[in-house]
């Protein structure tokens, strides 16, 4: 009986051995998870709603600057001086970052040694207010690595290493805190946007508030112009922000090329504002350009693509095909050029039409399609260039077209050479400040093609 006795007993200290360690294994992880829990608690710098932050201070480099929200205008704006308007991205990505600000490591409880270590014996903060409270973060040194900015706040007496990005976005300065938009206007709110180049105006827009219309000056008054081309570029202008900024009070205008630039630009608001800028291209990487907003002497920089506004002029603000009369609305026309002179008389809506005296077939496709194509060829005009510094005579035009209505009065269209290939368009005698690069003669799409078309298919004499 003894040996079953001691197996059993030999079993039970086994057991209990086993259950020891067991337990022994265990709390040894609870107090590991335990405190590992306690860090990740420690490395949680700050824990509030974003959307609740009201105000706050920016003790950097460059001085001291208070933003503070106001809820009406939902913007954020200096109150403790006025030098300029606050970029609104960046105080909001302050007030995200800051919201869940957690670290990556500790470093352990701080003393001076280590704060002069890592950056924190004199450094910047910034410190966020809200309803239930203030958090301030102090941000030292980057780390040798480049991977991290050491940290400390206010509540907590340890050394904290958060993300570079976070610690980059907080490392604030004079020039993160202004306001990078190209300017300080919506779609809505622009009058007048021109342009200078050499010392000449080549481009001015004006925007008529009442009709919600763009125009360009009187000149331009016969053209007709492209609301959709200049809604693209003022929605595109308005969204253009600075890549980086450059110098405050620039003194030596040749350092960026501003002696020279490429183009200055005038911006009037409805409210009466007014904003001048220089453009100068950046020579060691053309990918960017500088502006100069002459108004508070700052420089910044561009995307190049940004500014290809600059070199716009009027022709890129009108139709550039221009129908001279809808064929619809014609009951006949008179075309005379080279050595031909043609009549016709048409009623699209009965299907009729008479060329030179000999009715034209439109019940038979090609014809009609040929009739079409030749009425076409004169009647839109492709508008290469707009001119109007030069002021041409209407004498011995390369073609006149004359076309009639029922209810209203002949329109006279000339086209008069300008011994560059094209034509000065005149419209009821006057120039219209329009250059047409329609072809008369010579090609396969040109006005003397398309008749000879037109004349062979119908059979006309």
């Amino acid at each position: 009986m003894k040996k079953p006795i001691i197996a059993f007993t030999a079993l039970l200290v086994a057991a209990g051995a086993s259950v020891g360690a067991f337990l022994a294994v265990k709390n040894k992880k609870d107090n590991e998870d335990m405190v590992s829990s306690q860090l990740e608690a420690d490395n949680v710098l700050f824990s509030f709603d974003p959307d609740s932050v009201t105000k706050i201070d920016f003790n950097c480099d460059d001085g001291l600057y208070t933003a503070e929200y106001d809820s009406e205008s939902e913007t954020w704006s200096l109150t403790n001086r006025d030098d300029f308007a606050l970029d609104q991205v960046y105080i909001q990505y302050i007030c995200t970052y800051t919201s869940t600000l957690t670290a990556e490591t500790s470093y352990g409880e701080a003393d001076s040694e280590k704060k002069a270590m890592y950056g924190l014996d004199d450094p910047e903060m910034i410190t966020v207010y809200e309803p239930d409270g203030e958090h301030s973060v102090y941000i030292g040194d980057m780390s040798p690595t480049g991977d991290y900015y050491y940290v400390m706040t206010a509540d907590k007496n340890n050394i904290y290493a958060i993300d570079s990005l976070y610690g980059s976005v907080l490392k604030a300065s004079r020039l993160m805190l202004k306001n990078k938009e190209f300017l300080p206007y919506n779609a809505y709110n622009i009058q007048e946007i021109k342009t200078i180049k050499n010392g000449e105006v080549t481009c001015d827009l004006t925007y008529d508030s009442a009709s919600q219309t763009w125009s360009l000056p009187e000149e331009y008054s016969q053209l007709v112009f492209d609301q959709t081309a200049v809604s693209a570029i003022v929605n595109n202008i308005v969204c253009i922000e600075a890549e980086e900024m450059l110098d405050e009070n620039l003194e030596d205008l040749s350092k960026y090329g501003f002696d020279d630039p490429e183009a200055e630009v005038i911006v009037k608001g409805l409210d009466g504002t007014e904003r001048r800028l220089l453009i100068s291209l950046f020579d060691a990487n053309p990918t960017y350009s500088y502006v100069l907003k002459e108004n508070d002497n700052q420089v910044e920089l561009y995307y190049t693509t940004d500014m290809s506004f600059i070199d716009n002029t009027a022709y890129d603000y009108i139709l550039q095909n221009v129908t001279s009369a809808d064929i619809y609305s014609i009951t006949g026309f008179e075309l005379s050029f080279g050595d031909f002179s043609d009549t016709c008389t048409i009623s699209m809506k009965e299907n009729t039409c008479e060329f030179n005296g000999s009715p034209v077939d439109f019940e038979n496709s090609s014809v009609y399609t040929a009739f079409q194509n030749y009425y076409n060829s004169f009647t839109i005009l492709n508008l290469t260039a707009v001119d109007a510094e030069v002021q041409p005579e209407l004498i011995d035009p390369a073609l006149t077209a004359i076309y009639h209505f029922d209810d209203s009065d002949d329109i006279t269209v000339d086209l008069v050479d300008n011994g560059s290939g094209g034509y000065y368009v005149f419209r009821n005698g006057s120039y219209t400040g329009a250059v047409a690069g329609n072809e008369l003669d010579g090609s396969r799409t040109s006005i003397t093609e398309f008749r000879n078309s037109l004349i062979d298919l119908s059979g006309i004499e």
